[in-house]
């Protein structure tokens, strides 16, 4: 049995599923104005004051995301590499901007 087996993989996923659903839940909380602001999806919501599809808009965040970790691959590093800002954080950001989404497709059926 070799150290990153499926048992760990199995362990981690939930770990850092359960981290993720943490961070992104007090991420919305902070950009979309704090507890008392019922839309999670205000802050794209948002960029329609500039004639911004909400989805656009958050593609494009993500875009900054994939530009940062081409950079990484390219350098093998960050010019910027502090805490929340290293490359496995990119990637909790890229999942977390992934639900933000799903949730805004969903919401377009409606």
């Amino acid at each position: 049995m070799t150290e990153f087996d499926k048992e760990w993989w199995d362990k981690f996923r939930y770990k850092e599923v359960k981290e993720i659903l943490e961070l992104t839940g007090n991420k919305n909380s902070d950009y979309t104005g704090g507890d008392k602001c019922s839309n999670p999806f205000e802050n794209f919501d948002g960029s329609t004051e500039f004639g911004i599809d909400p989805l656009v808009g958050l593609s494009l965040r993500m875009q900054d995301k994939f530009q940062r970790l081409k950079a990484f691959t390219r350098d093998g590093r960050l010019s910027v590499n502090s805490d929340g800002d290293k490359p496995r954080d990119i990637f909790r950001d890229l999942i977390g901007y992934s639900l933000i989404a799903i949730g805004m497709l969903e919401r377009s059926k409606k």
